[in-house]
């Protein structure tokens, strides 16, 4: 009677334990992942060699940890551009539910961090000579765009190689057809002929042309009624009227 006691409530101990403790594991990891994830950035290597190079043993120049500063607001100029850029992409995904919540999480970290870097950068600017936070940026602006000006200009060969490449692979497997017309290459000629401007002549008409004739009408039956109704005129229609060659009656005595 004992022994059947004792297992159950042996069984019901280990399962409570069990779940107890699977319980604590799982909200500790659920907290953890809450708390700490992946940075948007993971690290900053201008940002630690500025760093590095204040507290180094031997005294630094001043130049090189201007320099460093400028180098370390660079990186951070290029960290906005990227972070303005993405916030738009993640926006858009996050409206449609493409996105999670962890994602975003991560990235409102990474632009509370950049703020607290722009105002760590422009105090260290400061400490150097006052008024030169406020100037920093600018000049770390014009110096991201040339970096990014000479990396495009310092790419063309490697772009060219490509698309010579792909021009090459696309004419090997698409031969031209001798069905197409291929254009004429434009030369000076071409363009002089096209800025005249273009007369159109009427067409001449030929001397030879014949006249146009109207068709003589025949009169109708009802026509030649009315002619010969009006032709025979009443006796008294004749004295009615007269002539201007009858000379007028003198009048036979004077007042």
């Amino acid at each position: 009677m004992a022994t059947s006691l004792v297992v159950p409530i042996a069984y019901i101990t280990v399962l409570v334990t069990s779940l107890a403790i699977f319980s604590r594991v799982y909200r500790r990891r659920r907290i953890a992942e809450k708390t700490s994830f992946e940075p948007w950035f993971p690290t900053h290597p201008s940002r630690d060699i500025y760093i590095t190079l204040l507290s180094a043993p031997p005294p630094v120049p001043e130049s090189l940890i201007k320099s460093a500063l400028l180098v370390r607001a660079t990186a951070d100029v290029k960290r906005i551009w990227r972070l303005r850029d993405d916030k738009t992409a993640l926006t858009s995904l996050h409206a449609r539910g493409l996105v999670g919540d962890d994602t975003m999480s991560r990235f409102g970290a990474a632009e509370k961090e950049l703020e607290a870097e722009i105002v760590d950068v422009v105090q260290e600017a400061n400490t150097f000579r006052q008024g030169w936070g406020g100037m920093i940026f600018q000049t770390a602006t014009e110096m991201a765009h040339a970096e990014k000006t000479r990396e495009t200009v310092m790419n063309i060969p490697k772009i060219k190689a490509r698309e010579d490449k792909r021009l090459a692979t696309r004419k090997k497997y698409l031969p031209d057809q001798p069905g197409i017309i291929t254009s004429a290459p434009v030369t000076a000629s071409t363009i002089t002929n096209a800025s005249e401007p273009l007369t159109t002549s009427p067409p001449s008409v030929s001397a030879a042309s014949p006249k146009m004739t109207t068709p003589h009408k025949s009169p109708s039956g009802i026509d030649a009624l009315e002619d010969a109704s009006s032709k025979t005129s009443s006796p008294g229609s004749g004295s009615s009227t007269p002539s201007k060659n009858t000379p007028s009656k003198k009048k036979k005595g004077k007042k």
